[in-house]
């Protein structure tokens, strides 16, 4: 009579000879990857305005120049979407857009002017939007 051939583990020093606890190590494995792939989210945004929970909902305007009236500069408004898995879509100008709104918001500006944008592939994300530009408050 034949026996079928045992499978043998080796980590750290244990050995596993049981089929089952190999599979069970394996699925393990595999499923733990498997999430930190995916994740829960799939976009990360960073900025040079801390998040704050009193910003208005009033309108903000996004330029690439400057506006045809008169203006006071209120500062520099940051911001960087990540995407965090390769599975995901590239983040785009809108949503670099949203952010920069949502930081303007908080500064108090009427407007960002002066908006660039450079996006990418970084070290530590498989693919960034950086938009940066000049908060500024229409003057009456």
């Amino acid at each position: 009579m034949s026996r079928s051939p045992k499978i043998s583990f080796h980590n750290s020093g244990r050995y596993y000879s049981n089929r089952k606890t190999l599979m069970t190590i394996k699925l393990t494995l595999c499923a733990v990857l498997l999430s930190a792939l995916v994740g829960c989210a799939t976009y990360r945004t960073d900025s040079n305005i801390p998040a704050s929970a009193a910003a208005s909902k009033a309108s903000v305007l996004i330029l690439d120049g400057v506006p045809d009236r008169r203006y006071k500069e209120l500062g520099s408004v940051e911001v960087s979407i990540k995407k965090l898995t390769i599975f995901h879509k590239d983040p785009t100008k809108e949503q670099a857009n949203e952010a920069l709104v949502e930081k303007a918001r908080i500064i108090g500006a009427d407007a960002v002017i002066k908006v660039t944008y450079e996006s990418g592939i970084g070290f530590t994300t498989w693919g960034y939007i950086d938009a940066k530009g000049v908060g500024v408050k229409f003057s009456e």
